[in-house]
């Protein structure tokens, strides 16, 4: 009677090859995780952008504290950023550690602008 069997040989081409694929997949991956983190942060930023517009209308000034804006009660809650407001016309979405190292700032008037 024949017992069928992997041989150890074949076991390590498999386990190869993936490791292999793996591999590539987590390379694919990256830019796609940095696109979803940077569409999160444009997001928001442009709703606080369009709060803070609203605010100026009425107030001839922008705010820094989150409760005298419409949308907001608070800082929003995300998993990936802290979100701020600054009284210099932009917000910014700074990178909790360990999620990206990409900071986001939008002006007030909704233009994507370099994080100072």
């Amino acid at each position: 009677m024949r017992n069928f069997a992997f041989t150890l040989i074949e076991l390590i081409l498999v386990v190869v090859i993936v490791v292999i694929l793996a591999s590539v997949a987590i390379v694919r991956f990256g830019p796609v995780a940095e696109r979803a983190r940077s569409a999160e942060a444009y997001s928001v930023l442009s709703n606080i952008a369009s709060a803070q517009s609203a605010y100026y209308v009425e107030k001839d000034a922008y705010t820094t504290v989150w409760s005298q804006l419409d949308l907001f009660d608070s800082a929003p809650l995300s998993d990936n950023f802290t979100f701020s407001l600054n009284a210099a016309n932009y917000g910014k979405a700074a990178c909790k550690p360990g999620k990206g190292n990409t900071n986001y700032c939008m002006s007030y008037s909704g233009n994507k602008i370099a994080c100072p």
